[in-house]
């Protein structure tokens, strides 16, 4: 009995693997499959080259004293980089206000971004001309747009005070005050970016079906119930990938507050990419600075992992 199962059992799985060579002998006469391979085969070169390759050299170079010039030299100091980079002076002010920043950023735009986008699914005539108009800081250049506000904020000669004193208001230091830096380097980067997330929010809004809000007219809804009951639960789906995005990019955040402020004043805008930069190409510790690179990825790994578990919805229309 047993040798006569193992023996059907063998010829089941000639069978499967004559289905799978005729399968494959199949596909490698069409000229759509060697099409598909050409294309995609530059694609993986590029992602080999430049994306996933140096990924894996980080996991090594975290665990040497990288030495630049003989990197097959390098000796192996297994997690006292991870350590060197805890002890740093900085470290815990940088993650302090990183924190921060991302915090602020969702204040800023979430709430913003959606007010905005109900409003422009509102509109009927213009629509694309309005969502053009708002999105035009995100294309414009981030050095730009730093170099010129941190010259309208000038504290001396900056035309932001000039238009207040000019109304009777009294002059602020905007990024020059520990306690008003950060948050108004994040309202900044928030008038950058909004237009982004108006855009995505205005099309998940969009494609909810207008039935729905016709039904819930005849039913007597006013206009915030027809948001909190339909728009936000039908929403869902975009809100995660907008919290998503949101939060990676305001965890990354390096190069508005570094031409704005340099981190300053003191360590007011002192955020983590600051020190991975500072480890890396002023120090020249390429070693510490890939640790703290690996705990930043493993970090935002983890809070995007919990915002779509969290924040997913279980359905979709």
């Amino acid at each position: 009995m047993t040798s006569m199962a193992g023996k059907g059992q063998t010829a089941e799985e000639a069978v499967g693997f004559q289905r799978v060579w005729l399968m494959l002998r199949k596909a490698l006469r069409k000229p759509q499959f060697w099409f598909g391979v050409t294309m995609i085969t530059p694609l993986l070169a590029w992602y080999w080259i430049f994306s996933f390759r140096p990924i894996i050299g980080a996991f090594r170079m975290s665990t040497v004293t990288y030495k630049i010039m003989e990197p097959a030299n390098s000796p192996f100091v297994g997690i006292g980089n991870f350590l060197k980079i805890a002890q740093h002076p900085l470290f815990l002010v940088s993650i302090k206000n990183t924190l921060l920043w991302a915090a602020l950023s969702f204040v800023f735009n979430l709430p913003l971004a959606m007010l905005i986008a109900v409003f422009l699914s509102k509109v009927r005539r213009g629509r694309n001309i309005y969502q053009a108009l708002i999105f035009i800081p995100v294309v414009v250049s981030l050095v730009a747009v730093s170099l010129l506000f941190r010259m309208l904020m000038d504290p001396e000669v900056g035309q932001l005070n000039k238009l207040l004193s000019s109304v009777g208001l009294p002059e602020l230091q905007w990024l020059s005050s520990s306690a008003t830096a950060l948050p108004t380097a994040v309202i900044i980067a928030a008038w950058k970016g909004i237009g982004f997330f108006v855009v995505i929010l205005t099309a998940g809004i969009l494609n909810i079906p207008a039935e729905l809000y016709d039904a819930a007219l005849v039913d007597g809804t006013n206009a915030w119930q027809q948001f909190w009951r339909i728009t936000l639960p039908l929403l869902g789906h975009t809100v995660v990938l907008i919290t998503v995005l949101l939060a990676i990019g305001s965890l990354q955040e390096f190069t508005l507050p570094t031409v704005l402020t340099q981190g300053g004043p003191g360590s007011a805008t002192y955020l983590y990419n600051m020190l991975i930069y500072e480890e890396a190409f002023v120090d020249t510790r390429f070693g510490t600075a890939t640790a703290a690179s690996l705990l930043q990825f493993v970090f935002i790994l983890t809070i995007s992992i919990l915002q779509i578990k969290l924040i997913r919805p279980t359905w979709s229309y």
